[in-house]
């Protein structure tokens, strides 16, 4: 249990199944959503309050990496979300 006037943030992402997947290719089922953690949440009493979008630096793709995403059709996350709760 909580005080009544405790705040929650969570930080996360989405995960797909695109480990070298492309992404018509994604299954839908194995995928975890933002709204996935909210519904979680929710279940547990918190109520959103915001929910922000955090860029991160694209630095971490590389140009080759960039390169077989965009021909294979992959797609790449460079956000995440912060989600306040109260």
């Amino acid at each position: 249990m909580c005080k009544k006037k405790t705040r929650f943030a969570f930080i996360g992402r989405d995960f797909w199944d695109y480990e070298n997947c492309p992404a018509v290719k994604e299954d839908p089922d194995q995928a975890i959503l933002i709204d996935s953690y909210y519904k979680i949440l929710k279940k547990s009493g918190w109520k959103l309050t915001h929910i922000i979008q955090a860029p991160l630096s694209s630095d971490r793709f590389d140009a080759q990496m960039v390169e077989q995403m965009q021909r294979e059709r992959i797609l790449g996350s460079t956000a995440r979300y912060v989600m306040m709760l109260a």
